[in-house]
């Protein structure tokens, strides 16, 4: 297993509050990508996303040889519950979502929304969208249209205080609380509590695949090299600063931000 290229950079352009990463060991590739916090509670100088992630990253670095998917699962589950306050609530909890090629099973174990990607792979399979993100990301686009129908903001500018955003927090605020749990609007993430075996992709690699790219969502096409997945992020961002089109989703890209979320990209020589 060979590193090919790697990339990681955070959306405010500093490395210190990046909240993804890339661990690439003799026996496992990962992407990790710490979801935003937006109860602003902090561990430590750390916000949740960085504290979730670096927590997996950690427990990635360690893991067996012949690990199967759900002794990773729960290896990355402790080494976060062993950070936190055990009396968080579910919707209160830091989490990461986490994307991992083993290289002894030849197999992606996917807990959550990090993406991966081969020769001839349909993006709707690696690159999965939990519905409550986009119930959530409509539900803002939709306040934004109103808004700019009523005359109180313009779509020419983006503007720090987003009004669909502000909005959409009666949902994203609290949709940790479905976060491993079973149901149309449940998704997987590491929190430090159970993740259900049935919300754990695995997904075997098959024969005469020699190349493999993970990458967080912050790439919005996963191509099959960093530079292709630049020039996209690049063509798209210019499109839709707000993010209610083709990008569309939770928050815009703010003044000062060179993307709407973190990101991180790696392409392994199977």
């Amino acid at each position: 297993m060979e590193i090919v290229e790697q990339f990681v950079l955070g959306k405010s352009g500093d490395p210190d509050v990046c909240e993804d990463s890339i661990v690439v060991t003799a026996e496992h590739a990962a992407v990790i990508d710490g979801a935003t916090d937006v109860s602003g509670r902090r561990y430590g100088s750390a916000a949740g996303g960085w504290w979730a992630m670096a927590a997996c990253r950690d427990a990635v670095q360690q893991l067996p040889h012949d690990v199967d998917p759900h002794r990773a699962v729960a290896a990355m589950t402790s080494e976060l519950a062993a950070r936190l306050n055990s009396a968080l609530t579910a919707a209160d909890r830091p989490s990461a979502a986490v994307t991992v090629y083993s290289r002894a099973h030849r197999k992606i174990w996917q807990i959550g929304d990090v993406g991966f990607s081969y020769r001839g792979l349909p993006a709707s399979v690696g690159q999965p969208r939990k519905l409550v993100d986009r119930v959530a990301a409509s539900f803002r686009a939709a306040v934004l249209a109103a808004e700019v129908a009523a005359g109180t903001i313009s779509m020419d500018r983006v503007v720090e205080a987003d009004p669909g955003r502000l909005a959409a927090r009666a949902l994203t605020g609290r949709q940790g609380a479905m976060r491993n749990s079973i149901g149309p609007y449940g998704y997987a993430a590491i929190d430090g509590r159970p993740v259900p075996a049935s919300l754990v992709v695995v997904h075997p690699v098959p024969d005469g695949i020699d190349e493999l790219v993970i990458a967080s969502d912050g790439y919005p096409v996963i191509g099959e090299t960093l530079a292709a997945s630049e020039s996209e992020l690049a063509f798209l961002l210019a499109k839709d600063p707000w993010c209610v089109a083709e990008l569309a989703g939770t928050k815009a890209i703010m003044p000062g931000q060179v993307s709407f979320d973190d990101r991180a990209y790696l392409r392994i020589r199977l």
